[in-house]
């Protein structure tokens, strides 16, 4: 019991402390101490999401997808209770542009992409913190996240090849807002450790470039297609199975 709980410290400090390592490091990090750590009142999960980003009166963009990557660590609070602390490594947000002007200076590189269109591209790392209410299949959650910038540019689509801008020094570094979430679980899935499907809205409260595109607002708000693939033991997959067969 006592290596159990220094195993779940170890895995807990490590994935704050290494919240800047790639996302295969984090697989890893899960592979390792997934089933280790994992109890009744504890477990890791593996998160994956399929998201697609809007930009606030940007009147020219549209939604486009892009891929989640992240770890989760679950606290049981309650018998119906839940905690949910997670850090996505990977977490792209991208949308289309139908027309952009294009600064750069150079005056024929920005009269050949003048009003061209392309896609904006957005790296975050996320820290969302939900709380969760389940009761049998299905769980509802809701809470705060933060999002740190890790890079942003424009891919401007031109007849002759694209040309990549660079707008990191023009995003703000922190995007925070609210995320809500309705979930259904697999149980059966995995041979009992089970898969949970969710339905995730998050509203960004921060414009997210320094100086407004527009007169208006420009807050990130995303629909994201989710799925959780909790790390248990067999010994608890297999009681997993056998309540759900009564």
């Amino acid at each position: 019991m006592k290596k159990i709980k220094i195993l779940k410290i170890i895995a807990i400090l490590t994935m704050y402390l290494g919240i800047q390592k790639t996302y295969s490091q984090a697989a890893i990090l899960a592979a390792i101490f997934g089933d280790k750590v994992a109890s009744e009142e504890f477990n890791l999960s593996l998160e994956l999401g399929w998201n697609f980003t809007n930009v606030s009166d940007y009147s020219n963009s549209k939604k486009a997808n892009a891929t989640n990557f992240g770890l989760g660590l679950n606290f049981k609070l309650s018998e119906n209770f839940y905690l949910s602390p997670s850090v996505f490594f990977l977490s792209d947000r991208e949308f289309n542009f139908s027309s952009e002007f294009l600064d750069t200076g150079n005056v024929n590189l920005d009269n050949e992409f003048e009003n061209k269109g392309g896609t904006g591209n957005l790296g975050y790392i996320d820290v969302p913190v939900l709380i969760w209410y389940r009761i049998n299949k299905i769980k509802i959650g809701a809470g705060p996240q933060i999002s740190f910038l890790q890079k942003s540019n424009l891919v401007y689509n031109g007849s002759d090849g694209d040309f990549t801008q660079n707008i990191k020094n023009q995003t703000n570094n922190i995007d925070y807002g609210v995320m809500a979430s309705v979930g259904y679980e697999l149980g059966k899935a995995r041979k009992g450790k089970g898969i949970f499907l969710e339905l995730r809205y998050y509203q960004g409260f921060q414009d997210i470039y320094k100086d407004k595109i527009n007169t208006s607002d420009n807050k990130l708000s995303y629909l994201a297609f989710h799925m959780s693939l909790p790390f248990i033991t067999d010994k608890l997959a297999k009681k997993n199975l056998d309540s759900l067969e009564k």
